[in-house]
């Protein structure tokens, strides 16, 4: 069974305690989202993206393809230890945008969300169930490569992702290679951590509450490492809060 302890430690949304202390000390490098899948960078057109990420990077990302019924689609460079960073622009050839609309009004690459990876993803849905967190069901979903293979997995997204700030999870198809496998490049990923808190997902207990931090913004950083020399991303500003007890007074 899929443990609250395991899935804290694995697959918490918070960037906190169980992945990156928010006050690490300054001579200990922070640790990696162990399961993180990969980091969606939006930007309004994917060509433009493509060379924006090259001229941060030295690393020219290659096409991954469409998603079909969602209005996208992206590029891939490789991040390192399985990871990998997915450029996400509105793609041309289809008639509506319907997934992270934010991202054809950005004016610089930003993270607009992130994955992480599991093999239990329905335990996943059933313990944010469980926790009372709202989530969409499992979906499944597809895209063609340009060399013709189709890549399949299932995800699962928040009903509230704090504007990417909180990830989402997907579960890779066992005959599906993981896209990490051929990305170009040789990025690394360094650090990946919010700036301020961001609740943990699912709580850490029963009877809690998220409580707003005053006048606190968080906002996720990518530290990478490319060939042109390290580069920062950055996700869009959203209120710092955290988890307090229900019968906490309010602040």
């Amino acid at each position: 069974m899929f443990s609250r302890r395991t899935f804290l430690s694995a697959s918490t949304g918070a960037l906190a305690a169980s992945f990156l202390p928010q006050q690490a000390p300054p001579d200990v490098t922070p640790a990696m989202p162990a399961d993180l899948d990969h980091i969606i960078v939006g930007y309004p057109n994917l060509e433009d993206g493509i060379a924006r990420l090259f001229h941060l990077s030295g690393y020219h990302a290659a096409v991954g393809g469409s998603h079909p019924g969602r209005g996208t689609r992206n590029a891939l460079l490789n991040l390192g230890n399985t990871s990998y960073l997915e450029i996400l622009s509105p793609d041309p050839a289809q008639p509506a945008l319907l997934w992270h609309k934010e991202i054809a009004s950005l004016t610089e690459p930003t993270i607009v969300g992130w994955a992480i990876r599991t093999k239990e993803l329905d335990d996943v849905a059933s313990l944010l169930k469980e926790r009372g967190v709202p989530f969409a069901d499992p979906i499944a979903s597809s895209r063609i490569r340009p060399d013709g293979q189709t890549l399949r997995w299932r995800m699962l997204l928040l009903a509230d992702d704090r504007k990417g700030n909180l990830p989402f999870f997907i579960e890779w198809d066992a005959a599906s290679p993981h896209p990490s496998a051929d990305a170009p490049g040789g990025c690394l990923l360094e650090e990946f951590r919010p700036t301020g808190l961001l609740p943990e997902i699912p709580p850490p207990q029963a009877d809690m509450r998220l409580h707003l931090v005053p006048g606190k913004q968080s906002q996720l950083r990518a530290k990478i490492a490319g060939l042109s020399g390290v580069f920062e991303l950055a996700s869009i500003p959203v209120p710092s809060e955290h988890w307090v007890p229900k019968e906490s007074p309010i602040l």
